[in-house]
């Protein structure tokens, strides 16, 4: 385990490759654990989702778009920004990104503490896969509301896709204080912890998002390869069976390749 500090936790299974060039027979288990890269789990984050549900993508998420419009205020400032925020958050559902970004940049101009702006630039930016613009609107939001564990979450994501997990773990660890019943929580601090090689800690995360939520397939998916890496096999085989049952097919390749009897 101590040769394998850069396991792909989340997003793949790495392929155990031996140093000393061992025979054909381990070569072909090393190609089932390539097979098993191609299918593991990438669906970390979720955001305002309730236990049970699936877990939503940040690139499926929904901008903020909790602005009324008075019609008696549509003449004013507030107004005014107000039917922005709604054109902003309507060019997004349209896929219109830089349109709305433009516009969300336009309200922070006239606003310049408008937190949800912001919030809502970091989304944009980050379906575009601009993540450096997308961690500076979600910081200045977080600077703004420092509890606003909508936007730590999704800054934690962009950390993530960055490369820089100790961050991202920073923040998943926030938003699991901020919100100690969400089991999503404590499932994306868990996949972080998996990437800086704390298997103990990810599966300590792993346990108390199953405790809330009893049928989150992810969990147990992602419970199991903490097991494997930690090297209890038998504890990774129960939780990839527990996982397929509850419709994690991904799950399936795991059994095959790695434990006795399959997914039976």
């Amino acid at each position: 385990m101590n040769k394998m500090k850069r396991i792909f936790f989340l997003l793949s299974l790495a392929a155990l490759v031996s140093c000393n060039n061992q025979q054909e027979a381990k070569q072909q288990n090393d190609n089932k654990q390539d097979d098993i890269a191609k299918t593991a789990l990438e669906q970390e984050s979720e955001i305002e989702v309730k236990p049970g549900a699936t877990v939503i993508e940040p690139e499926k998420a929904d901008p903020d778009r909790d602005v009324i419009i008075k019609r008696e205020d549509t003449e004013t400032a507030e107004g005014e920004i107000a039917i922005m925020f709604r054109r902003g958050t309507a060019a997004f559902e349209n896929g219109e990104y830089e349109q709305g970004i433009e516009l969300f940049n336009q309200i922070l101009e006239k606003k310049p503490d408008e937190g949800r702006a912001y919030y809502n630039l970091g989304v944009g930016y980050f379906k575009m896969d601009n993540y450096g613009e997308s961690l500076k609107a979600f910081s200045n939001a977080i600077k703004i509301s420092p509890k606003d564990s909508l936007s730590l979450q999704y800054r934690g994501r962009v950390y993530y896709m960055m490369g820089n997990f100790k961050s991202s773990l920073n923040d998943y660890d926030r938003v699991a204080q901020l919100k100690p019943t969400d089991p999503i929580a404590f499932y994306n601090r868990g996949t972080a912890r998996g990437r800086v090689d704390d298997y103990l800690g990810a599966i300590k995360d792993f346990d108390k998002a199953i405790e809330l939520d009893p049928e989150y397939a992810e969990a147990y998916y992602n419970r199991g390869l903490a097991n494997y890496y930690r090297g209890y096999l038998h504890e990774a085989c129960y939780d990839w069976r527990k996982a397929l049952n509850l419709g994690h097919y991904a799950a399936e390749k795991a059994l095959k390749a790695y434990c006795e009897g399959g997914e039976n």
